[in-house]
């Protein structure tokens, strides 16, 4: 009776689910509760069956990441997860072993971090499995966990390892992740499935979307992507000026997606066909197939031409060099098809090419970046670049609302007027050094918090770690000091940055001696 009452208080109830969707979530919850259950079952009477963490060996922690996808978000935030955990817990102490879904591409990207890549099929549940079973600890690292805008099966891959987790008695930590609008099927998953997990969000937003789902108490932080250190201004300027920039005009930037190609849905009977038919149209991988009819190929033809006329203005408004961003790989498609539509000559910069700290110099040269993408904002704000968020979610949205830019700068990708008031969110800026100013001002007036916010997570792992594993020889550090739990903070931010730690720590209750 508890569990059905808990299905009727669920949020979502009006929001459709592709079929094939919920199969996957409820084969998601099959293995959970049967090999779930059996394994921790089977793990008391022959304990290497399912391995648990002995007083002297090394912490052996499951990274479950979107990896290996030229994500450059996804790639970036997880680097920086990496480098905390190993900083915070000891390098000496555990081993990260991380989920890629390209060895190739992970091995290009991670190559200077301390990490052990393990291959993932897309259909996941055997690989993840395994895994699960090795490791004493399960970190959910993807910024886009409780969403479904983007795929269910990518949800239900997190949501089997928190589950797994659970069944295995093993901890689990969602390393400040997003939540966002569900359906009620995913909203009960993810609500049975994260309950025993401890849950860290991003923004305050992602919070209020899992009290709405009976999921209490997350801990509010930060983006992990913030402290990613970027290759140097030189070194993107040289870059911009061998692809036709003069190293005089404006650089106005547009980070840019087919907002239409999404979802992603495993449909079984459409791959069946495929390999009798070789018709592969929309498919992304294996099962897997974007949900994209001729509607939608109509829709994003008008959005594209209304971003290409877009930039035209830009660049002859203002005499501004153009540079396209792909920030993810299936992005490159997009942005070429606006440099095709342009008449002016613009530059594209993909993440087919560029890893996250060369695309993040890129970005903090630009005078102006229009983004649709999530870490394209945070990637450039560091460099303090004015920015229009030209979004359809939570995750911009709540980050403008942070700094106080949500009002004047931020702009549905579905607005009815949307060429015009986009053009006059330019023109304000671009016309307005002042404007200009103000904006930057604010932008650094509130980093200090964000990299401040990523010393409370060092904490946080910290204390999950040790709370979880009575015995662990967690690393001697004075964590009153910021630079002793991040990545890295820039120079110019140190000193504002370890002020708001302080003042964190104490509003917490846990300032240290």
């Amino acid at each position: 009776m508890g569990i059905l009452n808990q299905w009727k208080k669920m949020p979502g109830a009006d929001k459709k689910l592709h079929p094939f969707d919920k199969l996957y979530g409820l084969v998601t919850l099959g293995i959970i509760e049967s090999f779930g259950r059996g394994f921790n079952l089977l793990g008391k009477v022959i304990p290497a069956a399912n391995r648990k963490w002995e007083p002297g060996e090394r912490l052996q922690v499951l990274f479950l990441a979107y990896s290996g996808a030229r994500n450059t978000g996804a790639e970036v935030r997880v680097a920086e997860c990496i480098d905390q955990v190993n900083q915070v817990l000891g390098e000496e102490n555990v081993d990260i072993n991380m989920t890629t879904l390209n060895l190739e591409e992970a091995q290009e990207y991670f190559k200077n971090n301390k990490v052990n890549l393990k291959f993932m099929s897309s259909v996941f549940f055997g690989d993840v499995f395994k895994l699960a079973l090795k490791n004493h600890m399960i970190v959910l690292v993807e910024g886009s966990c409780w969403k479904e805008n983007f795929a269910s099966a990518l949800l239900h891959y997190f949501l089997y390892g928190s589950g797994l987790a659970a069944r295995l008695g093993k901890p689990c930590f969602f390393y400040a992740v997003d939540a966002g609008d569900m359906s009620r099927f995913n909203n009960f998953l993810s609500w049975y499935l994260s309950k025993d997990a401890h849950l860290i969000t991003r923004t305050v937003d992602a919070k209020k979307v899992l009290d709405k789902i009976d999921l209490p108490g997350a801990t509010v932080r930060v983006d992990t992507a913030w402290t990613l250190r970027a290759e140097s201004l030189d070194w993107g300027a040289k870059l911009l000026k061998e692809r036709g920039w003069d190293g005089k005009k404006p650089l106005i930037g547009m980070a840019m997606q087919n907002y239409f190609w999404w979802p992603v849905i495993p449909d079984v009977a459409r791959f069946a066909k495929s390999l009798v038919t070789g018709d592969k149209k929309n498919q992304y991988k294996m099962i897997y197939f974007y949900d994209y009819d001729e509607q939608d190929e109509k829709l994003y033809q008008k959005f594209s031409e209304l971003v290409a006329r877009s930039l035209d203005w830009a660049a002859d408004t203002y005499q501004a060099q153009i540079v396209l961003v792909g920030m993810e790989a299936v992005d490159e498609n997009a942005c070429r098809d606006v440099v095709k539509m342009m008449k002016n000559k613009a530059i594209l910069i993909s993440c087919n090419e560029f890893v996250g700290v060369q695309i993040a110099s890129f970005l903090r040269n630009l005078n102006l970046l229009i983004t649709t993408r999530y870490h394209a904002m945070v990637l450039s704000m560091p460099g303090t670049i004015p920015f229009v968020g030209l979004s359809r979610d939570e995750r911009i949205r709540g980050v403008m609302q942070e700094i106080k830019l949500f009002e004047k700068y931020y702009l549905d990708y579905q607005d009815a007027d949307l060429e015009n008031r986009l053009r006059g969110m330019v023109s304000a800026i671009m016309d307005s050094p002042e404007e200009q100013q103000r904006i930057k001002k604010v932008i650094r007036e509130n980093l200090p918090y964000y990299f401040a916010q990523m010393g409370m997570l060092g904490l946080d792992i910290r204390n999950i770690v040790s709370e979880s594993f009575p015995g662990f020889p967690l690393k001697k550090l004075d964590e009153n000091k910021l630079e002793n739990l991040i990545p890295h903070v820039p120079p110019d931010l140190a000193g504002d940055a370890q002020k708001k730690f302080l003042e964190l720590r104490k509003s917490s209750g846990k300032l240290g001696g």
